[in-house]
This record gives C-alpha cells, structure tokens and sequence, in this order.
C-alpha cells in the first residue's frame, strides 16, 4: 500500500468529499455500535440527519456484504476489502475492520 491516507486514497480512486465523509461515519458509527455504544436506531438517526440525500437504513450490526450493498444502493464505487484493510492498516476502527474483513 501506498502512503496516502484511506481519505486520499478514496479521493483518488474518484469518490467526492461527500461520498468519502458518508463512508467514514459509516464505519465509525458501526464500530461505536460494536462496542456497545450506540445502537442501530441511533446510527440510522445520525446518518440520514447528515446525508439526507444518501439511501441508508440498518436493521441490526452491519456486515460486509450490507455494507457493501449501501455502497452500491448509493453508486458509490470502491473495492470495500481494500477499503477497509487501508483502514485497518492505519490503526482506525482496527477491531472492527477485522470482524468486518472475516465475515467475508
């Protein structure tokens, strides 16, 4: 992997600020589920209050194939296994990536 963020790596592969900030809450708020912090309702809550204009409705934990089905709901284009081992290998939401990646 290279030395560019994941954020400037998703900007790079031809995703919007708004497309790579969706992702990014995303996966932050469903790790913050994993650990006990907040639960589906609220994550759906957050979401759609700050992207209105994105489809997104989560009915328990997320895995890799529903998140990989919102990326496509929403046209959003971009190797999620990548994704995800970037942002493992960055430290952000590790854990979480982790479960997410061995599901797969």
């Amino acid at each position: 992997m290279d030395n560019l963020t994941v954020s400037e790596w998703m900007k790079e592969n031809g995703l919007t600020d708004d497309e790579v900030d969706f992702i990014e809450t995303i996966l932050t708020s469903t790790a913050m589920q994993e650990s006990g912090i907040i639960n589906y309702k609220e994550i759906n809550r957050k979401i759609n209050t700050y992207f209105p204009e994105k489809r997104f409705y989560l009915t328990g934990k997320i895995n890799f194939e529903k998140f990989l089905n919102i990326l496509k709901e929403n046209e959003i284009f971009i190797d999620l296994k990548e994704l995800l081992n970037r942002y493992h290998s960055q430290g952000t939401c590790k854990e979480h990536c982790e479960k997410l990646l061995e599901r797969v």
